[in-house]
């Protein structure tokens, strides 16, 4: 009997301590369900997000490429191609041995400048060597917007240029096509005006023909200077849909490379202002793609196609007219050097013809002391419809139209030659 009750109470304890140990568990919140979301913590990150259409540049970029410079290309074009426009003066200090660099008021020591023809190839060719018209003031011009015009209209449109004091001439070419330009280039030459020709190509490809043999014959009549490509930071402009640095790095440099073996001088295509790619960050990503893929030799020889547009800023907007400091800023720090810069596009543009012709006034007046590695600046557009173009969407940025001349040209440039 006494037993029994010490069974009981033991299992009387027991049963107590079980129901304690159930009423605890049944306080606790319940596990989430398969059905209910989990939600982690977000860890802030730090530094600048990379833009949205930045792709990384694969480890295999390089493959194809070699990375001994050396062999870039093995001998310079002939010396006795034809220099219709003369290259600069080369400079002898009068009061320091030949060896010594001067010192431009900018502060910058200027080597001594060689004809162009005695650079070597590993050589880099400085800015105040390169060549420049006759008479040179910087006032550039973009012709029209075809890829080639009958003689009739190359005549009136050249005797206009020398009528207003251009000295530089933007045109296009169809690519690699040899002869269709032949004329227009032969009547800027002779009427000492430099040529910069942009090889027209739809889309960041590598050109359809060969680069070199159209180099060779346009570099006998004057041409010196080639640009590859256009506005690569749009996406409109790239193949692919989306504007890529690394990719055009590569298509450039392999265009380049038949360019300098050929006499020219590559120019790195003009960046649009407005591309959904910032053209700072992506000249900036093109010079580091250039020396990253073991193409910096190319650079040597190379300039800068700019597209300062203005439109109806401030002067001094850094943004504007001006934005070739910026891209002379970014050069510098990637190459220790500048480049030399030629403006390929740029203007202003207002319902207002007075405003007009005083940012063109100033835009070209600035030009009298610019920066000596900004070689020139070139309004878009000479004209549109009135030398054969039939696409109209340019034709109200023309300064020549059916019946109609721009004020700036009567009022500035028949009257100013600087």
């Amino acid at each position: 009997m006494r037993r029994s009750r010490v069974v009981f109470g033991l299992s009387l304890l027991l049963w107590s301590l079980l129901m304690g140990c159930q009423l605890q568990f049944m306080e606790l919140e319940p596990l989430p369900t398969r059905a209910e979301a989990l939600v982690l913590p977000i860890v802030p990150t730090t530094g600048s997000p990379i833009p949205v259409t930045f792709t990384p540049m694969p480890e295999t970029a390089v493959a194809h490429i070699p990375s001994n410079q050396s062999g870039l290309l093995d001998s310079l074009p002939p010396t006795n191609t034809p220099l219709p426009i003369p290259t600069n003066t080369p400079v002898t200090p009068t009061s320091t041995p030949t060896n010594t660099p001067t010192v431009t008021p900018f502060g910058t020591p200027t080597p001594v400048i060689k004809p162009i023809n005695q650079y070597s190839l590993s050589e880099v060719i400085p800015f105040q060597a390169f060549p420049v018209p006759p008479g040179n003031n910087g006032w550039g011009m973009h012709w029209i917007p075809t890829v080639s015009q009958d003689p009739g209209v190359v005549d009136h449109f050249v005797n206009e240029l020398v009528r207003m004091h251009i000295k530089w001439v933007v045109f296009l070419n169809e690519g690699t096509q040899i002869g269709d330009n032949d004329y227009l280039v032969e009547r800027l030459v002779a009427n000492g005006i430099m040529p910069v020709m942009r090889l027209y190509r739809s889309g960041v490809l590598p050109y359809d023909g060969n680069i070199g043999p159209m180099v060779a014959h346009y570099r006998a009549k004057g041409v010196y200077y080639y640009q590859l490509y256009n506005e690569p930071n749009i996406n409109v402009e790239n193949h692919q849909g989306f504007a890529n640095p690394n990719q055009y790095a590569r298509a450039w440099a392999t265009a380049a490379r038949e360019v300098i073996a050929n006499g020219g001088f590559p120019g790195i295509g003009a960046l649009s202002p407005g591309g959904e790619y910032n053209h700072y960050d992506f000249l900036a990503r093109t010079l580091q793609a250039i020396k990253f893929n073991g193409d910096e030799a190319l650079l040597n020889r190379a300039w800068l196609s700019v597209h300062n547009y203005h439109g109806v800023r401030p002067y001094d907007d850094p943004d504007g007219f001006l934005l070739f400091r910026k891209y002379d800023e970014i050069v510098q720090s990637h190459l220790g050097r500048s480049l030399p810069m030629i403006g390929t596009e740029g203007g202003s543009y207002s319902t207002d013809r007075n405003v007009e012709v005083e940012l063109i006034r100033y835009q070209y007046t600035y030009m009298r002391d610019a920066e000596p590695y900004f070689l020139a600046f070139s309004y878009w557009l000479l004209a549109n419809s009135a030398g054969g173009a039939h696409d109209g969407t340019w034709e109200w940025q023309a300064l020549f139209k059916p019946g109609f001349v721009h004020p700036a040209v009567t009022e500035f440039f028949y009257k100013n030659s600087r």
